[in-house]
């Protein structure tokens, strides 16, 4: 009974081939400029004049019309990330991209919306008193001006409040700018690709089963050596920090591709 277990075992094992993963066409990728004081931000003491996002918005277009490209499309998803953004920036006036304390970045603000992309990026000003004052101050920045002149970038969202800093009362401006994809493209992987992975990773776990070593071992298969054991380990490594991220529907990044392309090297 025991020797009939192994063999259906073993066979069921040796019918699984692992073939090379899928490497991804392309991966989302976020941008994130440095954030922009602008020198205005000391006639913000006694207050901050209102901007209206919109306006803000429509000088960046002016700007781009003046250089031959394509005007900004508003996103209503972007234009709400960006006010979330900037209401975190105002809540705890930490003028950063990042944000320790809700955890409300680019990376994690659109994905909390839905909103899938294949690349997005995003400029944070304090200070500017006017529309055309904050446009004026992100042009005369390099980084932030390869933002609100990239031809490649179709979709915008802004967003602008006003609030205290330090011993000021400023206005903070968020911008997002995004390609947008579908959910394919924004997580790199397919869900049939995804099933691939998991059939993948059940072939590695079952030829790592001590009774499959335990057999192969006593009929002296060479195949079944040290280092056999060890690819097989680091083949589960592999599949399993990418399973991590598939199962949490999470898109795939450049350290997942990397150990992609090293998983297909190991067959």
């Amino acid at each position: 009974m025991l020797a009939a277990f192994i063999y259906g075992f073993t066979t069921a094992s040796k019918q699984t081939i692992l073939i090379p993963l899928p490497v991804p066409v392309q991966i989302s990728q976020t941008s994130l400029s440095g954030p922009l004081t602008l020198s205005t931000v000391e006639n913000s003491v006694l207050g901050a004049q209102t901007i209206d996002s919109i306006d803000f918005v429509d000088e960046i277009n002016a700007a781009r019309t003046k250089a031959n490209i394509p005007e900004l499309r508003l996103n209503a998803t972007l234009m709400r990330a960006a006010k979330m953004r900037a209401n975190v920036i105002k809540k705890y006036q930490n003028f950063s991209h990042q944000d320790p304390y809700e955890g409300i970045e680019l990376g994690t603000v659109l994905p909390k919306l839905q909103y899938s992309f294949i690349y997005a990026s995003e400029n944070i000003g304090m200070g500017g008193i006017s529309a055309s004052n904050f446009v004026e101050g992100f042009m005369n920045s390099t980084s932030h001006r390869k933002n609100l002149l990239d031809p490649t970038l179709t979709d915008t969202g802004a967003a602008i409040v006003d609030g205290p800093y330090k011993q000021y009362h400023v206005n903070y401006a968020v911008q997002l700018f995004a390609i947008p994809g579908g959910q394919d493209e924004y997580l790199g992987y397919k869900n049939t690709e995804k099933q691939l992975y998991e059939a993948e990773f059940a072939a590695v776990n079952a030829n790592l089963h001590p009774l499959i070593w335990f057999v192969q071992r006593l009929k002296k298969n060479p195949r079944y050596t040290d280092a056999y054991y060890e690819k097989l380990k680091r083949q589960q490594i592999i599949l399993k920090t990418i399973l991590s991220r598939m199962r949490e529907t999470k898109p795939l990044n450049n350290h997942d591709v990397a150990l992609i392309l090293e998983f297909n090297t190991l067959l």
